[in-house]
C-alpha cells in the first residue's frame, strides 16, 4: 500500500513538472518573439554603399522593409535610373541588378520597394497632365517588371499651395493605378507636409524626415514636436513613420555630415549614451543607441506605423555591438 501511494505521488509530480516545463517553453517563445511584429522597420539602401560592402545580409534581414533609392524623374515624366561603380571589381552596375542582388540575400518577409527621388524636374512633371500620366505608368511598370513590393516618393519640397495641390494630385493619381497589394509611401519634412486629405488617404504611410542636416532636428524634443505638428494638421498617428538618423552633423549648423559608421570605426563610440563627439577638429551631433531607443519607444507607445532610418549603409553592421539598427530591433523585443 505504501509503495502504491509513493507511485501515485511520483506520477503526479512528474505530470506537474512536465506541465510547468511546457508552460515555461511557451512563455519563453512568446518573450523572444516581438509583440509588435507588424511595426515597420524600414531603411534606405544606396547602390554605391551596397557595392562597397557596407550593407550585409544580416543588416538587410533585420529590416522589415527596404527602400532602394535610384530612380529619378526626367523632364517628360519618365523614370531614369542610377548606375553604380564597382568596388574592387565587385558589385552591381544597374538598378535592376541591385534589386536582384538584394533579393538574393533576403531570407524572410522583408519587403523591397522602389525609391523615387524628385530630382530637378518633379515640380514641372506633376504640373503637366501628360508628363504626370507617363510618370505614374512608369512607376507601375517598374514595380511589375522588377517584382517589387511597392514604392516610396521623396519629392523635396513643396513650398506653396499650388505645389502642395499638384503633389497631392500626383499622389492620388499614382495610387489609382497601383495594385491594392502594393505598399505606397511618401516622405515629408517638418517644414513641408501639408498635402491634401485625399493624398493622405491614398498612401499606406507617411515618413517624416525629422532629422538633419539641421542639428536642431536631432534632439528628442524636436523629434516629438515635429511629429505632433503632423498629427495636429490631420495626419493619423497610424500612418506616421518618423525617421531616425544613422549619421551625424556638425553642431555649428555648417551642415557637414559624417556616417555613424565612421565614428565607430574611428573608436569614438564607447557608450550608448553618447550623442556628440569631436571628429576631424569639429563637433558632430548624432543619435546614439540610447537616444535611438527613446525615439523608437515613443513611436511604439504612440501606435505609429513604424520607423525608418537614413540610411542602412551609414550604420555599422547589424552584428556590431554599436549598431543603431540593433538598438531599434531591441525595442521590439522588450515590449
Amino acid at each position: 500500500m505504501k509503495q502504491l501511494l509513493l507511485l501515485v505521488v511520483f506520477i503526479t509530480f512528474a505530470l506537474f513538472s512536465c506541465s510547468n516545463e511546457s508552460n515555461h517553453t511557451l512563455d519563453h517563445e512568446t518573450d523572444t518573439n516581438p509583440v509588435n511584429s507588424k511595426f515597420l522597420v524600414s531603411s534606405y539602401v544606396r547602390g554605391n554603399f551596397y557595392n562597397a560592402g557596407r550593407i550585409s545580409a544580416a543588416s538587410l534581414n533585420a529590416c522589415t522593409d527596404i527602400i532602394c533609392i535610384g530612380a529619378t524623374l526626367d523632364v517628360d515624366g519618365g523614370l531614369t535610373f542610377d548606375t553604380y561603380e564597382l568596388h574592387n571589381g565587385e558589385g552591381v552596375t544597374t538598378y535592376p541588378a541591385l534589386i536582384a542582388s538584394i533579393k538574393s540575400k533576403l531570407t524572410g518577409n522583408t519587403s523591397i520597394r522602389l525609391g523615387v527621388s524628385g530630382g530637378v524636374y518633379w515640380k514641372e512633371v506633376i504640373a503637366n497632365s501628360t508628363a504626370l500620366d507617363k510618370f505614374v505608368q512608369d512607376v507601375n511598370r517598374t514595380i511589375e517588371t522588377l517584382d517589387l513590393d511597392g514604392v516610396d516618393l521623396d519629392f523635396e519640397w513643396a513650398e506653396n499651395q499650388t505645389e502642395y495641390d499638384n503633389y497631392s494630385n500626383a499622389i492620388v493619381a499614382l495610387s489609382n493605378v497601383l495594385s491594392s497589394d502594393v505598399v505606397f509611401s511618401i516622405t515629408l519634412d517638418p517644414i513641408s507636409y501639408k498635402i491634401s486629405s485625399n493624398a493622405i488617404n491614398a498612401v499606406n504611410y507617411i515618413s517624416l524626415q525629422c532629422y538633419g542636416p539641421s542639428p536642431v532636428r536631432f534632439s528628442y524634443d524636436n523629434y516629438v514636436s515635429s511629429i505632433q505638428s503632423l498629427i495636429s494638421y490631420g495626419i493619423p498617428p497610424s500612418k506616421i513613420v518618423p525617421g531616425l538618423p544613422f549619421y551625424g552633423v556638425t553642431a555649428d549648423d555648417s551642415r557637414k555630415t559624417v556616417a555613424y559608421k565612421v565614428l565607430v570605426d574611428n573608436g569614438l563610440i564607447d557608450s550608448p549614451t553618447i550623442n556628440e563627439v569631436s571628429y576631424n577638429g569639429e563637433n558632430y551631433l548624432f543619435n546614439g543607441q540610447d537616444l535611438i531607443k527613446q525615439k523608437v519607444n515613443y513611436a511604439m507607445d504612440q501606435d505609429f506605423y513604424g520607423v525608418m532610418s537614413w540610411s542602412l549603409g551609414t550604420d555599422v553592421d547589424y552584428t556590431n555591438q554599436w549598431s543603431l539598427l540593433r538598438s531599434v530591433k531591441s525595442c521590439l523585443n522588450q515590449q
